[in-house]
């Protein structure tokens, strides 16, 4: 996708969190916190373009799969048009309604969730359900992986997940804070 297409995404979309793609070795940085030597189920909420999608579709195993939720139109129909893999799904739909287009047999399977979509940018209720819904589908162990523009989503995931790990990218536009969250017990 072009960069004056990403911009007018940006404009329009509220939900679109940054002006440019992120920077490779924040992908890098984030993706370092996934085990890929083995088949896994990651959900990407908010993959944009898709740059995060290609590296990890890259690194995955052959039977790994890969489950992309992105509320932008545009987006979401630029993914299904440029990635042609059959371990990718996308779907345009909120974050928040991940439960609803996942088997039965996914939920509570999945071994990492990543999320770009801004946080920030969301409506209290919304951003609960976003949380909730993911701890939800998240196996026992598994992680939530959000890179965001602060430090505006702690008390939120400690208050859902009850952990968190922190680290910054900022070799980024913007600069990000990229959170490891684990889901514990059951």
């Amino acid at each position: 996708m072009g960069t004056l297409k990403f911009i007018k995404n940006f404009i329009k979309d509220r939900d679109v969190a940054s002006i440019t793609p992120t920077s490779t070795r924040c992908v890098v940085k984030v993706c370092n916190h996934i085990d890929f030597s083995k088949d896994i189920l990651i959900v990407e909420y908010g993959p944009g373009d898709g740059v995060f999608s290609r590296y990890l579709l890259d690194h995955m195993t052959p039977d790994s799969r890969l489950i992309m939720i992105e509320s932008n139109e545009d987006f979401a129909r630029h993914l299904r048009e440029s990635i042609a893999d059959p371990r990718a799904e996308v779907f345009n739909i909120l974050a928040g309604d991940v439960i609803d287009i996942m088997s039965p047999d996914d939920i509570g399977k999945v071994d990492y969730v990543l999320s770009g979509i801004p946080f920030s940018f969301l409506k209290p209720v919304r951003k609960m359900k976003v949380l909730e819904s993911t701890k939800t589908i998240l196996r026992a162990g598994g992680k939530f992986l959000a890179y965001q523009t602060s430090g505006h989503l702690k008390k939120p995931l400690l208050r859902v997940f009850g952990n968190l790990e922190t680290e910054r990218e900022m070799l980024n536009i913007p600069p990000y804070v990229i959170y490891e969250v684990k889901k514990n017990g059951v």
